[in-house]
């Protein structure tokens, strides 16, 4: 850096200067969602999306997140988010909304029709199905542990653990051994991809059942 630069870096403007740029970055970054499932970052600057995302991203039968800026669709009643879920059983376009939309059967079939013609199906998730319990607890409590730090040897020792079959999260401390939070490392891993929690039916609890990605 110059002197000139240096020295217009250090005046009270200079700091405000950076101090604004940084606080802008981190805005941009907390309306983007990324995970390992993601092809791109999606932008999620809607709360009930962002929670829907967290939860595909922990659902095994969903194996990639992608997003289309520009969408072929026109469907005033839904807001489409431009999200495509690469399921096991199919490719759907996720449609949050607050409520289910109300649409004849002229508009169903319209929908169905434009949606069959990109080859997707529809996901409509509302806030009622989004917010039930339990997972919706679930997945906020994993993804609250997202940036916990696992060591490395406690990453080998958990992955071998894992390798055993599924098993509980007592059980697998057991095995495993490691030296930090078992339960937030099983957390991180699971937003890393790289472990599988049941979350849908029961809340999580150490008698949770884990299951390895690569296991299946």
């Amino acid at each position: 850096m110059s002197t000139e630069n240096y020295s217009s870096a250090a005046t009270p403007s200079g700091y405000r200067s950076i101090r604004v740029a940084q606080i802008r970055n981190r805005a941009r970054a907390r309306v983007l969602f990324a995970s390992p499932k993601c092809k791109v970052a999606i932008p999620a600057r809607d709360l009930l999306l962002r929670n829907a995302l967290r939860q595909a991203s922990l659902d095994p039968s969903v194996r990639a997140i992608r997003y289309r800026p520009t969408m072929d669709l026109q469907d005033p009643s839904t807001r489409l988010t431009g999200v495509v879920l690469d399921g096991l059983d199919g490719t759907f376009l996720l449609a949050v909304c607050e409520v289910p939309p109300k649409r004849n059967d002229g508009e169903l079939a319209r929908l169905t029709d434009a949606l069959r013609c990109n080859g997707l199906r529809l996901l409509e998730r509302d806030a009622q199905d989004i917010k039930r319990e339990p997972l919706f607890s679930n997945a906020r409590e994993i993804w609250s542990h997202e940036r916990y730090h696992v060591p490395l040897m406690d990453r080998l020792r958990i992955s071998a653990a894992v390798d055993e079959g599924p098993q509980s999260i007592l059980e697998l401390e057991e095995r495993a051994r490691p030296t930090c939070d078992i339960f937030a490392a099983l957390c991180a891993l699971a937003c890393a991809n790289l472990v599988e929690l049941n979350i849908q039916n029961t809340p999580l609890s150490p008698r949770s059942t884990v299951l390895g990605r690569l296991s299946r």
